[in-house]
């Protein structure tokens, strides 16, 4: 195995000169395979619903308007209406959310399944001396067995969400601007003032849980790594076992275990006080964007320039903008574990792809000797 000097400075490498190039390569694979038309058929299908999601959260959002509207104006027939209005909006988007959650576990699967099949014949069948690739990178089988896994998921799941966020930012920055009025401030005017305050509320946000969660990514690039070398360790011993250990011999291969357990559990502690502070900020903050809205929203209602409905529009339209520019806020620790995982299957890639440069210039030295 690596030791762990040896996999950052791997790691480093990629992440400094070239991982977008690297990432960008594992995700063509499976576009540019055998079941491309599968890839490019889902791939066409998540889009779609992401937008019928963004779509499905604009129409709930004129529909706040409406119904608080209908409820200061005390119009009964229109509220119960409003009712039946919002049932139907719900039951469809039960029905894309069930529907999107299903195709993404799918195409992650067969994602997996290709992917895994082909690291299993670039490690097994191509590459001339597979015993030699752990000296490039450590735990192998690991890459194979749970980072194709995880890497697939994660990609699938966060470019949904990045999807979703991109087209609900556009679509909710035009509803807040037409409907968020303006506001004086020192003399000088600020039109659609509550879309500049979102903006700057998400910006600072965002800044700031980087600030708290940016040892994520090396934390769990550790993580996995150690976790790795346990397992790894148990395996050789239950394998070593077999042929007979004394007594002296169990006592050091325990001894190995516990410290390799206590090397994996002091990262664990060290990734759970930066989880903490970072999931303290981030509840904090989602908890003070509705009322940070309602401050800002009300004086326009209590001055009669705006209806209760109005409000409560506003409302959801502040707090859809800056939960969707507040993406990266909360999806960080999945950002930092898919970073980590990806640089893990990069380094397995490279390693690959040097045993056979190995291989081809040790066979070409041959032919040019004899």
């Amino acid at each position: 195995m690596m030791n762990t000097e040896a996999e950052c400075a791997v790691a480093s490498r990629f992440n400094r000169n070239s991982f977008l190039r690297n990432t960008s390569f594992l995700l063509s694979l499976y576009w540019r395979s055998e079941e491309k038309i599968f890839a490019w058929c889902a791939l066409i299908a998540l889009v779609t619903l992401s937008l019928l999601g963004v779509a499905t959260a604009l129409a709930l959002n004129e529909w706040y308007k409406h119904f608080y509207n209908s409820i200061q104006e005390l119009n009964a027939h229109r509220f119960y209406t409003l009712i039946s209005v919002f049932l139907g909006v719900v039951c469809f988007s039960v029905a894309r959310s069930v529907l999107t959650t299903y195709l993404v576990d799918i195409f992650a699967l067969k994602w997996r399944r290709w992917l895994t099949n082909y690291y299993l014949s670039e490690w097994i069948l191509q590459s001339p001396q597979p015993d030699q690739v752990e000296c490039h990178v450590d735990n192998p089988d690991q890459r194979i067995a749970e980072d194709i896994n995880k890497f697939t998921y994660s990609t699938v799941y966060l470019a949904c969400g990045l999807l979703y966020t991109l087209a609900s930012v556009v679509s909710f920055s035009v509803v807040l601007i037409a409907i968020s009025g303006s506001a004086s401030l020192w003399g000088v005017t600020v039109p659609a003032y509550m879309f500049w305050v979102a903006i700057i509320y998400a910006v600072l946000g965002m800044y700031i849980s980087q600030k708290i969660g940016f040892k994520l990514v090396s934390l769990n690039n550790h993580q996995q790594k150690s976790e790795a070398d346990l397992r790894y360790c148990l395996v050789r011993f239950r394998d070593r076992n077999k042929k007979g250990y004394g007594k002296a011999m169990r006592s050091s291969e325990k001894a190995n275990l516990s410290n390799k357990l206590d090397i994996s559990l002091a990262n664990m502690r060290r990734t759970v006080r930066v989880k903490v502070r970072l999931s303290l900020f981030t509840e904090s903050y989602g908890q003070l964007s509705l009322l940070f809205s309602s401050l800002l929203a009300v004086p326009r209602f209590f001055s009669g320039a705006i209806k209760f409905g109005d409000v409560m529009q506003i409302n959801s339209a502040f707090g859809n903008l800056c939960e969707n520019l507040s993406w990266f806020i909360n999806a960080y620790q999945d950002i930092a574990e898919w970073k980590a995982t990806t640089d893990r299957m990069i380094s397995f890639d490279e390693a690959l792809a040097q045993q056979v440069k190995i291989s081809t210039s040790y066979r070409d030295l041959i032919r040019l000797s004899n």
